[in-house]
């Protein structure tokens, strides 16, 4: 039997990751419980060039049944606990299908303990271990190294190797002495979508298009020394219709204590042996969250602290050393009959479920 449960992956736009499915046999059902903090509250991520994020504690019953999502848990108390002696409450959010903390200013502090503390309406309580804030060096840019790669593709059934044209980006890491830093990193894209069967003055002539789902790899890394360039991820330019008007992608970096990075190392590990997200990892994650009554129950999810920064690096077409050339897919091909795709006659229909379409530029698409 499968159970099929969602860990939050700090995702920094307001939707959920899909629920990664874990073999554990025969077992009963478990309850999972994740969430964070960093040392950016809700009032100073809004001062960055993205949508500000509220932090969160997500609970649920992991489902008996294979294919089917987990029971959220919308009547618990969650509290956020100091070692300080404060406590900070958490709010029901239907639309998110999560606990959001209330207080939009509270940001973590240095030398402070965090935990979270949930009571169901059964009256059990479970508890997270401590973690505290692990801070670095804030990232300030990013490198770019324009390189060809070599991959294959399906043609009429054959497979090829073409040359594909691209970036390589890369963030710098300084060099350092002491303790391993212990990084993750997550990379947002945003790019701009026109069709060419709508006039200059339609307004849904021109969107702007976001995908968190877009990089699905976990990035994690142990930084020992510094002083050398770590890779994030390859652009592809050549026939690649999101660098055609602009492209963007928000890099935020997280430090973590060890014991979190041991727990998104794992996560990684699991992804990447199995060949994809959704497959059965081979062994049980790393949690940090038990029930204070009875540590024998099985428990999943994990609540960490992080040490957070940001950037956000933009594309012009005009930047590339080369001249880019695009199909239009929204021209009719002469002698074959011809269905607009998607977004041609109305820009907010591009894409689909996955991908957040606006028409009106964010305020930080030209100030960086």
């Amino acid at each position: 039997m499968r159970h099929s449960f969602a860990i939050g992956l700090l995702l920094l736009m307001t939707a959920c990751i899909d629920p990664i499915s874990f073999e554990t046999g025969s077992e009963p059902r478990r309850l999972v419980v994740d969430g964070y903090i960093s040392n950016l509250s809700f009032t100073e991520q809004a001062q960055n060039p993205a949508p500000p994020l509220r932090f969160y504690v997500a609970v649920r019953w992991t489902s008996e049944v294979d294919n089917v999502y987990d029971e959220v848990i919308s009547n618990a108390e969650v509290n956020l606990i100091s070692s300080s002696g404060e406590s900070y409450g958490y709010t029901w959010d239907a639309s998110e299908q999560r606990y959001l903390i209330d207080d939009l200013n509270f940001h973590a502090e240095e030398n402070v303990d965090y935990k979270i503390r949930v009571k169901t309406a059964g009256g059990d309580i479970y508890e997270s271990s401590t973690d505290r804030l692990y801070p670095a060096p804030a990232i300030e840019g990013i490198d770019i190294d324009h390189q060809s790669i070599f991959k294959s593709i399906n043609v009429d059934g054959q497979t090829q190797i073409v040359q594909q044209r691209g970036i390589q980006v890369s963030v710098p890491l300084k060099e350092h002495s002491g303790e391993p830093y212990h990084f993750r990193w997550k990379i947002v894209p945003s790019w701009i979508f026109e069709t060419s069967m709508l006039g200059e003055d339609n307004p849904n002539k021109r969107c702007y298009a976001t995908n968190i789902f877009e990089y699905q790899a976990i990035k994690v890394w142990e930084d020992k020394a510094g002083g050398y360039n770590r890779d994030l991820f390859f652009l592809e330019t050549d026939d690649n219709e999101q660098v055609a008007y602009g492209y963007s992608a928000y890099i935020t970096q997280y430090s973590l204590s060890p014991e979190g990075f041991k727990f998104w190392d794992q996560l990684a590990t699991q992804q990447q042996s199995g060949g994809g997200i959704f497959d059965p990892p081979p062994f049980e994650l790393t949690t940090n969250i038990k029930n204070v009554n009875d540590e024998s129950e099985k428990v999943s999810g994990y609540f960490f602290v992080a040490h957070e920064s940001s950037y956000r690096w933009r594309l012009n077409p005009e930047d590339l050393p080369y001249q880019l050339t695009f199909q239009d897919p929204c021209e009719p091909i002469p002698g074959v009959p011809f269905i607009p795709p998607a977004g041609c006659t109305n820009c907010l229909d591009y894409r689909g479920l996955k991908t957040d379409i606006t028409n009106q530029e964010p305020e930080w698409w030209n100030e960086f």
